[in-house]
């Protein structure tokens, strides 16, 4: 069924003006709306370093086993999207887990903990920084033998910069420099590791439209770290994955957002995070591509303070009832599934300068 609908838009798209296509296909098959995968994001494995990015590996082996007892199926990240944009049914407990940065910590305890259970994950990694720190972080040489088990190495980009600060919607110059960043990474990765997943993980989580137009042409699958699962509808520009250090770490919270699902809405007409001052607060619109099966609620800082209208059956516009504050900002969005204790959600990035 998934298939035939794809083949329907394929036709539509030759028949009709891109518009009008990306507006009729945004009606989904309802097999597609529960094939979806949750995505952990951790950075170090260590007591040592900054709370904020770390847990520590007694912790990460509580995670590990939480998600056995829960009865999930550990998948490739990269296997997983290909499932998810083909319509290949998930197990439908599925979870990725990834490393951003490619710290030297994740190999005490937590890559052996996960090559143990053959499970696998992705690091993404700076090369710039690995060549200059080498007592920091895994080196090409560790890092070509964790991709021989089971360990995929990604894109971060060369050296972890900002990618959507400098006016850089507006400057060619500071734009290139991203996408040689980018680019490099990736000859570095297939030069070093034999071959690239095609697999990006942003900075800092920031991302804007003309990178994320850039990267869909290059064929890249993107990251952030906004909240949330992934599935056929997604905007695979700017992927959510949970992060799961720090402050939250907590196991409770963390089964809630394994048990996920992908908001069903067309995340591809999601505005950019970047919030013009002139548009703080910044508004939400959402479709929904099936009826609603539970009221919609929406957060901002873990808080109800929102301005929540429902425009028609599966229309809706969310606004904070105050200006955001200065730096990085979410709105999320949940929905009760059918099933008790399981949530779809949404979660909205905002770059306010």
């Amino acid at each position: 069924m998934v298939k035939l609908f794809q083949r329907s838009c394929l036709i539509l798209l030759g028949l009709v003006g891109l518009q009008f296509s990306k507006l009729a296909c945004a009606a989904i098959d309802p097999s597609a709306i529960d094939n979806s995968f949750v995505i952990l994001q951790y950075h170090h494995v260590d007591e040592t370093t900054p709370d904020v990015t770390s847990l520590s590996n007694e912790k990460f082996i509580q995670h590990l086993q939480l998600i056995e007892k829960l009865g999930f199926t550990v998948v490739d990240l990269a296997e997983a999207i290909d499932s998810v944009r083909t319509g290949k049914a998930l197990p439908d407990k599925s979870v990725a887990i990834t490393f951003d940065d490619g710290y030297k910590n994740i190999a005490v305890q937590a890559l052996p903990e996960l090559q143990k259970r053959g499970w696998p994950a992705t690091i993404f990694v700076n090369p710039g920084l690995l060549t200059k720190s080498p007592s920091f972080y895994l080196t090409w040489d560790e890092l070509k033998y964790w991709s021989k088990h089971k360990m995929t190495i990604a894109n971060h980009g060369w050296e972890h910069d900002y990618w959507v600060r400098n006016d850089a919607a507006t400057n060619q110059s500071w734009q290139q420099k991203i996408k040689q960043s980018i680019t490099k990474t990736e000859l570095a990765i297939e030069q070093h590791i034999g071959y690239s997943k095609k697999l990006v993980a942003y900075p800092y989580g920031e991302y804007d439209t003309w990178i994320q137009d850039w990267l869909k042409a290059q064929k890249l699958v993107t990251f952030g770290q906004q909240s949330g699962a992934v599935a056929q509808f997604s905007d695979f520009t700017a992927l959510p994955r949970f992060p799961a250090s720090g402050i939250y770490a907590d196991e409770k919270t963390l089964t809630t957002k394994l048990l996920t699902k992908a908001l069903p809405v067309d995340y591809n007409l999601l505005p950019s995070p970047i919030v013009q001052p002139n548009s703080n607060p910044p508004s939400l619109q959402l479709k929904l591509l099936t009826a609603p099966v539970n009221p919609l609620n929406c957060f901002i800082g873990g808080k109800a303070e929102m301005d929540l209208q429902k425009l028609s059956a599966t229309e809706y516009k969310i606004s904070a009832k105050q200006k955001l504050e200065k730096g990085r900002s979410r709105y999320n969005c949940t929905m009760q599934t059918k099933q008790n204790g399981r949530f779809y959600w949404l979660s909205q990035p905002w770059v306010i300068d």
